[in-house]
């Protein structure tokens, strides 16, 4: 008899679909944070970038995570904080005059690591093998900050003016949710095939 189990395919797509609608929400998110910092002074802190796209991919990704796990509220906040972390880095440099050279793919990618790391620390709750979820996440989000760092060349390029390069610009960077979701859901789904519940 076969004892192989097959990845949860639906566990795959269902995360897919939540964190590319998380990646997705964090637009609007960004730009609401970037609204309110412009009316209390701190409008260009890249700070608001990490914890937008933290919020979103929290919130969604949360909905999913919550069938597995008694509390979903700490995954929300290990995203918004992870991400934001590194920007904050950035911000506080900047504001003491030191030039650290920002880069949003090395934010990004850091950010995972971070969110990754303190995501293991919740899957422990039910999983013992989350350090493959740090690995993941940290993969995730280097390959999604990598579409956001190919985006504007391409965007930039002559035949991709004005609308055109708004759309591909766009197009791009979405792919980076799908990617992250991609590469952490089917890290959890393989994770949820070799600890089944108890």
């Amino acid at each position: 008899m076969n004892q192989h189990k097959t990845i949860d395919r639906s566990l795959v797509l269902r995360w897919v679909r939540a964190t590319w609608f998380g990646w997705l929400l964090g637009i609007p998110i960004i730009i609401v944070l970037a609204l309110a910092g412009e009316a209390v002074g701190i409008g260009g802190a890249q700070v608001l970038v990490g914890a937008g796209m933290g919020t979103g991919i929290g919130l969604m990704q949360s909905r999913v995570i919550r069938s597995m796990l008694p509390k979903s509220g700490a995954w929300i906040l290990a995203c918004v904080v992870g991400l934001a972390a590194p920007f904050l880095v950035t911000d506080i440099a900047k504001t003491a005059g030191r030039n650290v050279g920002y880069s949003l793919f090395v934010a990004v990618a850091v950010g995972g690591l971070i969110a990754g790391g303190w995501q293991a620390i919740i899957l422990r709750a039910r999983f013992r093998k989350t350090f493959w979820w740090v690995v993941a996440s940290a993969l995730g989000w280097t390959l999604a900050a990598g579409t956001s760092a190919l985006a504007d060349p391409v965007s930039r390029l002559p035949a991709l003016r004005g609308l055109w390069g708004a759309l591909v610009y766009l197009g791009i960077v979405a792919v980076g949710g799908l990617i992250l979701g991609l590469v952490t859901g089917v890290c959890l789904a393989w994770m949820v095939q070799h600890e089944p519940a108890v």
